[in-house]
């Protein structure tokens, strides 16, 4: 797909000419750099001792070398669809043509995830929990979460200066597919998700405070009155999800004892990690005969924070946050300066919260598709965020 873009003379112009990437790409190759470097026994600390236990020489920082690279060949593809985004986002209309084809696809997979789920045709590894085909009904929570803040831009965008009996008629596909989306979500009876989209939905509320942008207008209270559907919605839908934060706190002492047991891992190493990918390898070592029985089946840490710090290390995650927060800081100034296509802006920027916030609790990031849906979204709105050529 990058390819595609620089071989297009328009594309590959509006790409070059988008200003403040330097930091962020500085910062990313310095990801990619400190990954390379794990591979050699020449990182601080020098080779890990599993490599001399086994007797092979020369050793590497990383426990294993082969999930290192495939991890660093995931980055660079990353890395690839966030200049993709870029490249959609350097165009205001481009970027509104790009949004409102993800709201499309979005509702159309979950119309099929819906009728998928209801009708049983659609293999789920927990009961009762729609997953689409994301393996995992958390997951699948991710991207409707993230999804329904995201289509809440267009939507708002042709919500303005329209009177309340025509709030429906003025945007009946984007409430469609809103609709079908926060159905999609409670359905999946995420907890993380429920909770990341109350935070982007308030983040991207502030945002329209703080610019000016939200005003007492009929329309407005037509959205207000779409928050009452949400609710009642939430009522027909929502009853797995309700029950399951009944029982949040045996769910928060399971992630507490996770959590706990991969920090000391991570003190145990704290500068180079025990390499990008190396998760499983670590999980099992560091399981016990008290824990063996409720921790073995675990495939993340369910917290991508402390998963960067113990794989990659102070000196390969301190760099990727940073260069994520070049992006979002960069982002977030240019926007709150604009004065066009802020509807669609803030709300790609209020998604962010949706993988941040669910990010301490759950796994979503460390699925190849919700990362790359994020690069792709992050690219977007920094482009977007500058605007185009006048």
């Amino acid at each position: 797909m990058l390819l595609g873009v620089l071989a297009a003379p328009r594309l590959r112009k509006d790409l070059l000419r988008v200003r403040g990437l330097l930091i962020p790409a500085v910062l990313f190759l310095l990801v990619l750099a400190a990954g390379v470097l794990s591979m050699t026994p020449f990182a601080p600390g020098g080779a890990h001792p599993v490599w001399s236990y086994v007797g092979l020489q020369p050793g590497a920082a990383t426990i294993d070398r082969s999930a290192t690279l495939l991890e660093l060949v995931k980055l660079m593809g990353l890395a690839c669809l966030f200049l993709v985004g870029v490249a959609a986002g350097a165009s205001d209309e481009r970027a509104k043509t790009a949004v409102n084809l993800l709201v499309l696809v979005a509702a159309a997979l979950g119309l099929w995830a819906f009728f998928g789920f209801v009708t049983g045709g659609l293999y789920q590894s927990q009961r009762g929990r729609l997953e689409a085909n994301f393996l995992n009904p958390n997951t699948a929570g991710t991207f409707f979460a993230a999804m329904v803040i995201v289509t809440l831009g267009p939507l708002l965008r042709r919500l303005r200066g329209a009177r309340l009996g025509r709030a429906v008629q003025v945007a009946t596909g984007h409430w469609a597919a809103l609709l079908i989306l926060v159905v999609c979500l409670l359905m999946t009876a995420s907890r993380g998700a429920a909770l990341a989209t109350g935070a982007g939905l308030g983040t991207l509320i502030l945002l329209m405070l703080f610019s000016g942008k939200i005003a007492w207008s009929r329309a407005t209270f037509g959205v207000l009155a779409g928050l009452l559907a949400a609710a009642v919605l939430l009522f027909l839908f929502g009853e797995q999800l309700v029950a399951r934060f009944e029982g949040v706190g045996e769910s928060a002492v399971s992630r507490g004892e996770l959590f706990a047991l991969h920090w000391k891992a991570f003190l145990a190493s704290p500068w180079m990690g025990y390499g990008l990918g190396a998760f499983d390898i670590i999980h099992r070592t560091l399981l016990d005969a008290s824990s063996t029985d409720s921790l073995w089946r675990i495939r993340a840490t369910h917290n991508v924070y402390i998963q960067w710090l113990e794989e990659a290390g102070l000196v390969g995650a301190l760099p990727m946050f940073g260069a994520i927060a070049a992006v979002l800081v960069i982002t977030t100034v240019r926007g709150l300066a604009r004065s066009r296509m802020t509807h669609l802006l803030f709300a790609l920027m209020a998604a962010n919260l949706v993988f941040l916030v669910h990010g301490f609790s759950d796994f979503a990031l460390q699925t190849p598709s919700m990362a790359l849906l994020w690069s792709y979204l992050l690219g977007l709105q920094f482009a977007l965020s500058q605007g185009s050529r006048r």
